[in-house]
Parts: C-alpha cells; sequence; structure tokens
C-alpha cells in the first residue's frame, strides 16, 4: 500500500509541472500575440501624452499669441516671449490635425494683427488685416512641422530641440520670404532688455530664437507635467524641474561676457549729431510730406551748431528730410553745403531721386564742406507693398489700394560703407535695420558704425518707432558696432556697441542726438558665422521631422489609433 500510495503522489505532481509550464507559455503567446496587435515600439520611447482638448488650444493659441506681442515694445515684457511660444507648442499637442490648424492660427493672429497695426495708419484696415493674416500663416506651418515630430516623440529633451530648431526654420523663413521677407516680431527683437541679449553676439537672432524657444518648450513640458497630461518621464512635482532650468538659464545669461571687440587704434571714437527736425502730421490721403521738413531740419541742425561748435564729425539728416533730391535744388543744396560749412564736418542727408522711367531710388547723400556730394547709397531692400508693388497687375485686379504706391523704388546693389568721416561707416536705410544679413554686410565690409536714417512719419502714433529703435538696439549688440538711428519724427537714440543708450528723443518732437560714438574692429562669432547659424540650425529641425516620420509609434493616440 505504501509503495502504490507513493506513485500516485509522483503522478499528480508531473501533471501538476506540466501544467503550469503550459500556462506559462500561453501567458507568453497571449502576451506576444497582444503586442502583435499593437505594434512594435521602439525600446527608447520618450514620453506619452494626453493630448491637450481642442476646446482648451484654441483659446491657449489666442492667449499666446496676445502675450508674444505683449513682449514687445512698447510693453517690453519679454519674458512672455518663451511662455507664448510654449503655447504655440501646446497647440501641436492636439488629437487631431484640424485642432492644430485653428489653434496655431488663433496664435498667429492674436499676435501678427496686433503688432502689424502701424501699417493701417497709412493703408487702411484691408491691407492692415492682409498683412496680419499672411503672416499668421507661418506659425501655423510652425505647428504642423511641430505637431509631426510631437505626435510621434513626445516632448522630451531631443524633440524640445528638434521643435526649437523649427522655430527658427520658420522665422528665418518669415523674414526673408517672399518679396525678401518681412522679420518684424522676429524673436530676437523682444530681448532689448532682456539678459538674453548678452549671447546675441555669441549666437545671433537665430540662436536667440532658438534659446526662447527651447526655454518655452521646457516651461510647457513641466506644464503638462504638473497638470497630468504626461504619462511617462517627468510627472507631478517633478514638472518644475525644466521650468527651474530655464528660470536658471535666464539668470545665467546675466554673466555672459562679451567677446573681444576693439576699437580702431588710431580713433577710439566719432562725434555724430543725428538731427531729429520733426513736422506735421502726414495726410491720411494724399500721404505727402508736409511742408517745412527741410526747414525744420536746418533750423535743428544750427541750433545743434551753436551748442556744439565745430566739434562734430558727423551730421546724420534722416531718410525724406529733404523731399526730392537738394541736387534739383539750388536753395536746398546751398543750404545744406553751407551747415556742412560751418561745421566743418560732412552733411549725410536722406532723400528720394526719380528716374526717367517714373520710378525712383531711396537715398542717402553725403555732402562734404567744400560742397561735393561724396557719397551715394541707393536703399538695397525696398519695402514690399510700402514702397514698390510686385506683381503689381496682379495686385490691382484684388485692391485699387496698390495705387498708392505710384512710383516703385528701385534696389540698390552695393553695399553701403563709407569713408568721409574718416572711418568706414555702414549706412542702412529705415527697415534695413531689421534684416540682420544687411547689417552683417556692412560689418564685413569694414564698418566700424552703424547708421540708420528713418523716417516713420507714415506710422503716425503707432509703436513701430519704438520697436524699430529696440531692433536698432538688438542689432548693435549682434554685431558689436556702435548704431545711430536718426528718424525724421522718432524715436531717435544711438546705441554703443553693448547696447548701451548713449541719447535718445522722443515720439513726435524736434530734437537731436549727439554723442562720441564708440568705433570697433571686432567681428563677433555671429556675424563671423553668417548664414551658417540659421541654415544648420533650420537643417537639424527639418532632419528631426523627417526621422519622425519613420515612426510607427505615437506618444499620442490620434483618431483611429486608440
Amino acid at each position: 500500500m505504501s509503495s502504490g500510495g507513493t506513485g500516485r503522489s509522483g503522478a499528480t505532481s508531473t501533471r501538476s509541472r506540466g501544467s503550469g509550464a503550459a500556462a506559462r507559455s500561453g501567458a507568453r503567446s497571449r502576451a506576444r500575440s497582444a503586442a502583435g496587435a499593437r505594434g512594435s515600439r521602439p525600446p527608447h520611447r520618450e514620453e506619452a501624452l494626453r493630448p491637450v482638448p481642442a476646446a482648451v488650444a484654441v483659446p491657449v493659441g489666442a492667449v499666446g499669441g496676445l502675450a508674444a506681442v505683449a513682449a514687445f515694445p512698447p510693453y517690453d515684457l519679454w519674458f512672455l516671449l518663451p511662455l507664448a511660444i510654449g503655447a504655440l507648442g501646446a497647440t501641436a499637442l492636439t488629437r487631431t490635425a484640424t485642432a492644430t490648424l485653428l489653434a496655431s492660427f488663433a496664435w498667429g493672429l492674436g499676435f501678427f494683427v496686433p503688432l502689424t497695426h502701424w501699417a493701417a495708419t497709412y493703408a487702411g484696415a484691408m491691407p492692415w488685416l492682409a498683412l496680419g493674416i499672411f503672416q499668421a500663416l507661418f506659425p501655423v506651418l510652425f505647428a504642423v512641422l511641430a505637431r509631426t515630430v510631437l505626435v510621434r516623440r513626445g516632448l522630451g529633451p531631443g524633440s524640445a530641440l528638434v521643435v526649437a530648431a523649427l522655430w527658427v526654420a520658420v522665422e528665418t523663413l518669415r523674414s526673408h520670404a517672399p518679396w525678401g521677407g518681412l522679420p518684424w516680431g522676429a524673436s530676437a527683437f523682444a530681448l532689448a532688455d532682456s539678459p538674453l541679449l548678452n549671447l546675441g553676439p555669441w549666437i545671433g537672432t537665430a540662436g536667440l530664437a532658438l534659446v526662447c524657444a527651447l526655454l518655452g518648450l521646457g516651461v510647457l513640458r513641466g506644464v503638462l507635467a504638473l497638470t497630468g497630461r504626461s504619462r511617462r518621464g517627468l510627472g507631478g512635482i517633478a514638472g518644475l524641474l525644466p521650468i527651474a532650468v530655464s528660470i536658471t538659464v535666464v539668470a545665467a545669461c546675466l554673466l555672459v561676457p562679451y567677446p573681444p571687440n576693439p576699437a580702431p587704434a588710431q580713433q577710439s571714437t566719432l562725434r555724430v549729431a543725428g538731427i531729429q527736425g520733426n513736422m506735421d502730421p502726414i495726410d491720411p490721403v494724399a500721404l505727402t510730406m508736409p511742408e517745412g521738413v527741410f526747414e525744420n531740419h536746418l533750423a535743428m541742425s544750427h541750433d545743434v551748431l551753436r551748442s556744439e561748435g565745430t566739434d562734430l564729425d558727423l551730421i546724420v539728416w534722416p531718410e525724406d528730410s529733404t523731399g526730392w533730391d537738394p541736387r534739383a535744388d539750388p536753395y536746398r543744396e546751398q543750404a545744406i553745403v553751407d551747415l556742412s560749412g560751418q561745421a566743418g564736418a560732412p552733411v549725410m542727408i536722406g532723400t528720394q531721386t526719380p528716374t526717367e522711367d517714373g520710378r525712383r531710388y531711396n537715398h542717402s547723400l553725403v555732402y562734404a564742406p567744400d560742397g561735393q556730394v561724396v557719397y551715394q547709397y541707393a536703399k538695397r531692400h525696398p519695402v514690399p507693398f510700402g514702397e514698390y508693388i510686385p506683381a503689381r497687375s496682379f495686385f490691382r485686379a484684388i485692391t485699387d489700394k496698390v495705387d498708392m504706391v505710384s512710383s516703385d523704388m528701385i534696389a540698390g546693389e552695393e553695399v553701403g560703407v563709407t569713408d568721409v568721416a574718416g572711418p568706414p561707416i555702414g549706412v542702412l536705410i529705415c527697415f534695413e535695420i531689421a534684416y540682420d544679413n544687411l547689417v552683417r554686410d556692412v560689418v564685413d565690409d569694414g564698418a566700424q558704425l552703424i547708421v540708420v536714417q528713418s523716417n516713420n512719419a507714415l506710422f503716425g502714433e503707432s509703436h513701430e518707432a519704438v520697436q524699430q529703435v529696440a531692433e536698432a538696439k538688438v542689432l548693435a549688440v549682434v554685431s558689436g558696432r556702435s548704431v545711430v538711428h536718426v528718424s525724421t519724427v522718432g524715436e531717435s537714440a544711438i546705441y554703443g556697441p553693448e547696447g548701451r543708450e548713449l541719447a535718445r528723443t522722443g515720439h513726435w518732437e524736434q530734437g537731436a542726438v549727439v554723442a562720441d560714438v564708440p568705433l570697433r574692429t571686432g567681428i563677433t562669432p555671429a556675424v563671423a558665422a553668417g548664414w551658417w547659424t540659421p541654415l544648420i540650425i533650420s537643417a537639424l529641425g527639418l532632419a528631426g521631422v523627417a526621422a519622425a516620420l519613420t515612426r510607427k509609434d505615437r506618444a499620442i493616440a490620434l483618431p483611429g489609433r486608440r
């Protein structure tokens, strides 16, 4: 009996072990089947995210766009720009592409329509809104590209770098296309009073845009974690980490030094007087310069001479300060020659020169004390729809507003650099100061300081003038060159190569900016890198999009994949 009992017990034990093995084998098979049904996952998936509801994304986009406006002058809340870019990134985290399109377009409208309100002053509501709506398409393009990455990879450090690079790519495109582009509202121009500007001479405007976007995406990542929308990676209170890192980066920029930038051995400064003669407001219907512009600038120049004597090295009048070319007006030309002779310094004036075919040049002319015109620069980048009409016949079929620009401006071909006052001086006219490539051109050609002649009278009481002065300050720091910005009605200002304000006038007032302007000969890393900085960053972003398209998994469940 004892042996029989033992046999039955052994048989039972054997069956139990076999049954357990079969169960484990079946579980493994079912797990493999389930994994196969879900599709394979790469081993290093960054994180999964709960999508932002469309009902939330659209108002977030609109508020984000308005926050971006507040980052620029005259509000100068620069720290809102990274937050606004983060909000735009959030519009790419929706479940459907339609929601992303609507929310990012709301961001674009919230930003560009109020930012470009100055266009309505002279062009009216329809052209202004057309400009704002067209510019709003660029944030939509960014959001579509960002979505391609984020829905596949989530918002980890790698994907944040790619998306920030896409921000640079789209901003670079907007700044240079179509018809030469419009960099108004570029990220760097919100940073005139920010610690981040210390990075400017090292990484340029494209690098500043990259940093702004990275900071904004870091804050977004933290917010997603704090609000429980991050299922993998950082979660809960750990979401404070990327926010703290963003704040630390900004604070650390206070300690960033400027690159070496020596003054020329022969002469370290140039005493310059910029004349803001002022004028009556321009008739919004006729859009012609009022009488008295020339006389106002002449009178203000003599006021400066009475206080400065013959200590001046250069007198600068703004764009359009003489009306039409004084070479065709003996009285005006003689008055300028007399002024130059009394000052013992050349006088740089701004004028319009008509051509035989009915077009015109926007010229900067320099009169020497001996009465000769010793230098002439023609504006290289006329403003499309402001100074010339591209495809005029096509756009006339849409609106007769194009005929407000009755004479198209011809673009100059030569970089503006002159040594009439001794050291080489770079010359730019009005909106040209917003184009970093034009600023680089004059520095590459040897300019030791930069003069900008501008006429802001067409923009009335709008914020255009103060925004343009901020652009001058930012590009002074990026280029490592002092900038003398002189306007007919303001604001005029002189900035040193480190961005220090040396003189400034108000808006719609008569006055002058006079200073011993520092000269510099060094080439900042930003200028030395030239086009390579935006091109390499943009290439990184586009390569990231291409890589994301090869992934089959999703960090956000899309319709039909849940």
